[in-house]
């Protein structure tokens, strides 16, 4: 049996020897096909996974050109308003002869790029964002993790990044956010990088010889101190108060420009006429001129107060007897345009005179008032036999109620509150 099973066991481990070889061998072309290939391979975190927002049916595709990716990976999380609605595809630095489908997009959409890079997201068919949406960079944990926020910003388009842009060469595809409307938050390494170079080197040594300067300033000053700010209390307080007039004063002068702004032909005419009459005004010959009628106006003025001076007392004396005449005068106003009206046209009123005189004759009605009454308060009042035909009208059965007022009882109607004529003045006045 022995003899029979040794030569059985050669071929067997020939065999095994072949397969140990020829495995090591495809390992080797394995990882030589793997080095070569290296920069098409970026890290198992790049490949795509099934599921999750921006990668269902009715998903849409937007490219983002980013100053700077930071540490940002492809599949991290695109966000809005902290909540999930997509991820990123792919990450392409793209430059003037990329060829990698995202560059010629963001090429045709903003006419040009070079070595910028555009990152490709997924975002789920619900997102409704504005096609000038921003971009940002921002970090998710403190561990490092980074995602990208999508935003509307103030003044949003109404063109939506879910209906696709119209590109240069008239089809349509996805949008494209430019690089100006992309940017990044400050990340946790950037943060703390400002925060030491503020702790060690940022002048917080300088804050003792600040805090010695103030204190070298204030001691021994407090009274200055103390009414220098009861001055200012003083002066913010009146400012307040007038900022009703300071308000005016600006808008006044907001009308005064616009005012001069309607004019600038005008101002810039003046402007450029001043000069040659500035220069006529530095002739000396002219100087001299006008240094004469100076002195003129002023021996003018001198021979104006010596006569006026001798007459000041009467002109004084008649400017006070002025000021009651023209009170009464101001009194009667409301009264002097009706009475205008009768100078020319008595006894008729100026605007019912051109309706009187019709060619060659007058319109005119006349009412004779023959009763007793009438006759006896135009002719006999004042008399002895004032109230005779009154009383003779009465005899006769007239009513008196009926009859014209007796202008014997009859209140005065410069005394009645309302009156038809002027009170009469008080010379004291």
């Amino acid at each position: 049996m022995r003899a029979r099973s040794k030569p059985n066991q050669r071929p067997v481990k020939r065999l095994m020897c072949v397969a140990r070889h020829r495995a090591w061998q495809g390992l080797v072309l394995l990882v030589t096909a793997l080095v070569l290939s290296s920069c098409g391979w970026r890290g198992i975190s790049n490949v795509a996974l099934p599921g999750g927002p921006g990668s269902g049916a009715g998903s849409y595709t937007v490219y983002v050109q980013m100053p700077d990716t930071l540490a940002i990976n492809g599949n991290s999380k695109v966000m809005v308003a902290d909540v999930f609605v997509g991820s990123i595809r792919n990450i392409e630095l793209c430059t003037r002869t990329s060829q990698e489908r995202a560059c010629k997009a963001t090429k045709q959409a903003t006419g040009g790029n070079d070595w910028v890079a555009t990152l490709t997201l997924g975002l789920d068919k619900n997102v409704k964002l504005p096609k000038n949406a921003t971009a940002k960079i921002g970090q998710t944990s403190l561990l490092g993790s980074q995602h990208i926020e999508l935003a509307a910003p103030s003044e949003p388009s109404p063109q939506l990044l879910s209906d696709g842009c119209l590109l240069p060469n008239g089809k349509k595809g996805p949008c494209t956010i430019p690089l100006k409307n992309s940017s990044a938050y400050p990340s946790t390494e950037q943060t703390l990088a400002s925060l030491a170079m503020i702790v060690r080197g940022g002048g917080l040594p300088n804050l003792e010889i600040l805090q010695n300067e103030i204190n070298n300033i204030l001691t021994g000053r407090g009274p200055q101190i103390r009414a220098f700010l009861g001055k200012l209390d003083t002066f913010t307080r009146q400012l307040n108060e007038q900022r009703d007039d300071i308000t005016h004063a600006i808008d006044s002068t907001n009308r005064l420009l616009a005012y001069v702004a309607k004019r600038s032909d005008v101002l810039d005419r003046a402007l450029t006429e001043f000069p040659p009459l500035i220069k006529y005004f530095a002739d000396p010959s002219y100087q001299k001129h006008l240094i004469d009628a100076v002195q003129s106006v002023g021996q003018l003025s001198q021979a104006a107060a010596l006569y006026l001076g001798e007459a000041q007392a009467p002109l004084h004396q008649n400017l006070q007897l002025l000021q009651c005449p023209l009170k009464e005068l101001g009194r009667a106003s409301p009264y002097v345009l009706g009475t205008l009206k009768l100078i020319f046209t008595a006894p008729f009123d100026l605007d019912t005179a051109p309706k009187l005189i019709r060619g060659d004759f007058m319109n005119s009605s006349l009412e004779l008032d023959t009763t007793l009454s009438a006759i006896d308060n135009a002719f006999l009042t004042g008399t002895g036999f004032s109230g005779a035909l009154r009383a003779l009208e009465q005899s006769y059965g007239r009513d008196p109620a009926t009859m014209i007022p007796d202008v014997r009882y009859t209140p005065n109607p410069n005394d009645a509150p309302g009156g038809p004529l002027v009170e009469r003045a008080d010379r004291q006045c």
